[in-house]
């Protein structure tokens, strides 16, 4: 099987969708499990609407998501010397005419088909002009001449659905090759392209049924081998309408500058119609090695946002958090300082990293430590009422964290160790717990007494990571900096 190739063929008039995101993983898949290879073509014939800016949005985003193109990425547009070539043969065999109908009288026998009752399709006027009638001095496109008669049919079976579909010809239009402008149309050079470099095996939208028998009759009428067809449905909103930007985000990047991890939206994206018994985490490597075009639902698939949270959330819990500071460093639309690799960010990162379920969330968990300064809100403190007994407390809290050893903050990170960091980081949260207990059992005061108090004072929060790191991760300095200025908070 090792002479399978499949492709991914997108058009830069927009960024990287998720349903082409999908596509594109489950060509990818296919072709690795099978021991083929998987290539990337660029179809930027619509001169008009392509953008530079989308083609690197789909180039960087399929990279992100580890779908890399095992050739060159081809380009259409670098290619129009051979789509001509090819509709120079077809108009010698017969295959092809010249059409020189107007818009206008296009849109006439269209009017007039469907006042009848007819399917609105071109009625074949250039169909069989004489040679002394074809006059190239005005404006032409190249139609396709499709066999016509009550027993001409095209079909093919999907490798999907697991059924034969047959369409007959008459139901098909005489439909353009080549525009007035001499640019191919999709059908033309798709078909082309995918010949000439070899794709065994092509998968798409179910959105092209309508476009495959057209392409076979190309492949047939040029001499090519005929590749197999999968179509596969197409990926619902909750609300059962197709997926759009009322369903929310809908790019790979827009997910991507949300705080998602690549390996939580491949592994959402290969369950999106694909299944392999009940599991529900794989791996990339995993997914290659399971995957089967036969396991994949005929139905469409429906988005859920909140089984996409869960699977990030299950990848971020899992990630070392040196990693995760890199991560989070990396995306942008946030006016936070970069976070430092260092081991107090490591030990908050750790912490709050479970309860986040985007990169985004757990940039925002971490704005105490990250920010020099913080604000006490109102609709926090609301409704707590604090005494003598509480600012006392604070003074004899501030006490404690001057007089803690400033060895336990000298800490030494090393990042190619990520052992010994752990225990550097085990030692220190240690002997400010140690110390911290002692602390309150002198004072004849417990943790569940005093742990709000010190939450609300060091991070503005009534919920956060443990207390110990956070001292050890915001500093004696800070720690104090904000004891004093709860401090003043309260005491009006």
């Amino acid at each position: 099987m090792d002479d399978i190739k499949t492709r991914f063929a997108p058009s830069p008039t927009g960024y990287l969708h998720i349903g082409g995101a999908r596509t594109a993983l489950f060509s990818y898949v296919y072709a690795k499990h099978s021991g083929g290879k998987f290539v990337l073509r660029i179809e930027d014939t619509d001169f008009e609407r392509s953008e530079r800016v989308f083609e690197e949005d789909i180039i960087d985003s399929l990279k992100w998501l580890s779908i890399i193109s095992d050739e060159d990425i081809a380009y259409q547009s670098k290619r129009l010397d051979i789509y001509k070539t090819y509709a120079e043969k077809l108009l010698r065999e017969g295959r092809a005419y010249y059409c020189f109908c107007s818009k206008e009288l296009l849109e006439e026998d269209r009017n007039s088909l469907i006042a009848e009752n007819k399917k609105p399709m071109y009625t074949g006027r250039c169909r069989e002009l004489k040679p002394d009638e074809i006059l190239l001095k005005k404006p032409y496109v190249i139609r396709f001449r499709v066999k016509r008669g009550p027993a001409e049919t095209t079909g093919f079976k999907d490798l999907i659905r697991n059924q034969f579909i047959s369409v007959n010809n008459d139901e098909i239009d005489d439909f353009v090759l080549v525009r007035e402008d001499g640019i191919p149309t999709y059908n033309f050079a798709v078909t082309i392209d995918d010949a000439l470099t070899g794709i065994t095996h092509i998968i798409r939208g179910d959105d092209h049924l309508s476009n495959t028998p057209k392409q076979i009759m190309l492949y047939n009428a040029l001499g090519f081998n005929v590749p197999a067809f999968a179509h596969v449905s197409m990926i619902l909103g909750p609300d059962g309408k197709r997926l759009s930007k009322r369903h929310g985000a809908t790019s790979v990047n827009q997910y991507k500058q949300e705080g998602f991890l690549p390996e939580a939206l491949v592994n959402y994206l290969i369950r999106l119609g694909w299944s392999h018994g009940n599991d529900e985490i794989f791996s990339m490597d995993e997914i290659i090695k399971y995957f089967d075009l036969k396991n994949i639902s005929k139905s469409a698939a429906i988005f859920n946002t909140e089984k996409l949270l869960w699977l990030n959330s299950h990848y971020i819990k899992s990630k070392d958090p040196f990693e995760l500071i890199g991560l989070i460093n990396g995306i942008g639309g946030d006016s936070q300082k970069p976070l430092a690799a260092a081991l107090d960010t490591a030990a908050l990162v750790d912490s709050l990293k479970t309860r986040a379920k985007t990169l985004v969330e757990l940039r925002q968990k971490l704005g105490f430590f990250t920010n020099e300064s913080i604000e006490y809100k109102g609709e926090i403190i609301n409704g707590l009422n604090f005494d003598e007994s509480d600012l006392g407390f604070l003074k004899s809290f501030k006490e404690f964290i001057n007089g803690l050893d400033p060895k336990i903050f000298n800490y030494n990170a090393d990042l190619e160790n990520k052992e010994k960091t752990a225990e550097e980081l085990k030692k220190s949260i240690d002997a400010i717990k140690t110390g911290f207990n002692d602390f309150l059992s002198k004072n004849g005061q417990t943790m569940k007494e005093k742990a709000m108090l010190i939450r609300l004072a060091l991070t503005g929060e009534k919920i956060s990571p443990p207390i110990f790191e956070i001292i050890f991760s915001l500093g004696k300095e800070r720690c104090a900096e904000r004891i004093d200025k709860f401090y003043d908070f309260i005491n009006i």
